[in-house]
């Protein structure tokens, strides 16, 4: 007889990020199998676990369906590159929303966990209304809370964007404005040390990855 899986729930217990992956254990009835995927990013991983959810409803083994999975990938959402020093830095030029930014925010500020400083080059951001953070002081307020060590708001589009980083009042001088790519490029690289983390988000205005691309391959 086929095997009938349909009703079988998958979860992911005990999840987990580091660097560039991410995972749990999945649990589908008596089953549970540790799991990994090649991305930090929550909407990948979901994504991901969407599509093991609609094989195993489609009657396979949780082996089989995790087998059968393509693993997650989109282009320029927070990838991961080590470079010299043991710096990382983080091309996320491909987040263009401000609750995506939020996100990316608070899982590469809690990975670092203080053992690293968090330096953020970004450009201006989508607001749709339907984020906690969909204005500009509160996402400004969210950088200060979070610790990042550095912003670096760049074009002139995203000049707002510093200023509202710089009226925090727990502040001072850990707000930059960079009218290019090309002066955000010369003021992170000289503002960066060892073991820094270097998360370069995106822009509506224009883009930041070839500034993600030329520290990636400069700090090298």
């Amino acid at each position: 007889m086929p095997r009938n899986n349909r009703m079988v729930e998958v979860t992911l217990d005990e999840p987990w990020s580091d660097w560039g992956r991410s995972g749990g254990i999945l649990v589908a009835g008596e089953q549970r199998l540790a799991w990994e995927v090649p991305t930090m990013s929550r909407r990948l991983l979901e994504r991901a676990l969407e599509s093991v959810r609609a094989r195993v409803g489609a009657g396979v083994s949780l082996g089989e369906a995790v087998a059968g999975v393509v693993r997650p990938a989109e282009p320029h959402i927070l990838e991961v590159h080590r470079v010299g020093e043991g710096v990382l830095v983080i091309d996320d030029t491909g987040t263009l929303g401000v609750n995506d930014a939020a996100t990316s925010l608070k899982i590469v500020t809690g990975l670092a966990a203080r053992e690293r400083r968090v330096v953020v080059a970004a450009g201006a951001l989508e607001f749709d209304g339907e984020s906690d953070y969909d204005n500009l002081g509160a996402f400004g307020a969210l950088m200060v809370r979070l610790n990042v060590d550095q912003v670096f708001a760049v074009g002139p589009e995203a000049r707002a964007l510093f200023l509202s980083v710089g009226r925090e009042g727990s502040w001072d001088g850990e707000s930059q404005h960079c009218e290019s790519v090309e002066d955000a490029y010369d003021d992170i690289r000289a503002f960066v040390r060892p073991e820094d983390v270097v998360l370069v988000m995106g822009s509506t205005g224009q883009s930041l990855l070839p500034l993600a691309l030329r520290l990636v391959e400069d700090l090298s």
